[in-house]
Order: structure tokens, then sequence, then C-alpha cells
């Protein structure tokens, strides 16, 4: 059930960014319709649940709208230089996307987890 790699990339000032890879997490794909003043798009988003073993020590954070996630082990650096930037990261893999919401389940009895939503693509 919890058998996949994430790349998770942390802020941490306009020029560093942490990189953090975790292993033995769920990534579940999803689309939806959306109808925007009658405009249907269709919106594809991922959730990403942690079970009480793979969130120790992590920054899971929406706030910052710059921190993402890329799916399976990746080493690329950020820089925020032309070519090293999120965006770029983005545009590479595209499997990943900026986090969006952090749903924390760590106060239940049983199965202890936090879901992450991205919105991918």
């Amino acid at each position: 059930m919890f058998t996949d790699t994430i790349t998770l990339y942390n802020k941490v000032s306009d020029t560093e960014w942490k990189r953090t890879t975790v292993k033995g997490v769920q990534w579940s794909e999803k689309e939806e319709k959306q109808n925007n003043n009658g405009r249907i798009s269709v919106a594809k988003y991922v959730s990403i649940t942690f079970p009480e073993s793979a969130y120790e020590n992590l920054i899971l954070k929406a706030e910052n709208e710059e921190d993402c996630i890329v799916y399976s082990e990746v080493k690329d650096v950020i820089t925020g230089e032309k070519g090293n930037r999120i965006s770029d990261l983005l545009k590479k893999y595209p499997n990943s996307g900026r986090i969006k919401s952090v749903n924390n389940n760590s106060n239940r009895r049983l199965l202890k987890n936090i879901k992450v939503v991205i919105e991918n693509g």
C-alpha cells in the first residue's frame, strides 16, 4: 500500500532549497471536472498519504506556494537561477506539483497519517 517514493522540495530562502527523499508513501492521481462560469475544465490532483513512519521531521505546509513534490527520487538541485528553478523542475517532471493542501490526521488513534494534495499539470 505504501510503496511509492517522492522527493520533497522545501524553500528555505530565495537561493536555498531543502531536498528530501521519502520512501513508503502512497501516491494517488485524480481528475476532477470543474465548472467555471459555464466553462468546463479538468483539474488534475495528486493525493500523497504519509503514514506515521514517513512524516517525522518533514516540513509539509501549504502556506509557501513554492514547496513541491516530485514522484520518485530525483537529485535535481534548485538554485533559483534560470534552468534550475522550481518551475523548470515542474516542467521536467510531469508527475510533480506544488503543495496545495495538507490534512494532518496524526492525532487519530489508529492509522495516523498526513495527506498532502498537489496540483498536477
